[in-house]
């Protein structure tokens, strides 16, 4: 038998039992949540912190659109 009908035959085994209802319920809760969950906590910061920001943002523009707006209406004497 030959190196690659070895690796063939793995591979195929493979595929077979990751088709299986059973292993991919075991996937998804053994490897992947975790990893989502762990991903998620290392990231919260940095979704609030550019929310932060981007809400800012949004102020400052209204806050200078009003203060033009004012600018542009106001009589002159």
């Amino acid at each position: 038998m030959s190196f690659n009908e070895v690796i063939n035959k793995i591979i195929s085994s493979m595929k077979d039992e990751l088709k299986k209802d059973e292993t991919i319920e075991t996937l998804k809760n053994d490897i992947l949540h975790p990893i989502v969950e762990q991903i998620f906590y290392i990231m919260y910061p940095y979704f609030i912190g550019i929310s932060a920001i981007f809400i800012g943002v949004i102020i400052l523009i209204f806050m200078i659109l009003f203060l033009n707006i004012k600018i542009c209406y106001s009589k002159f004497d």
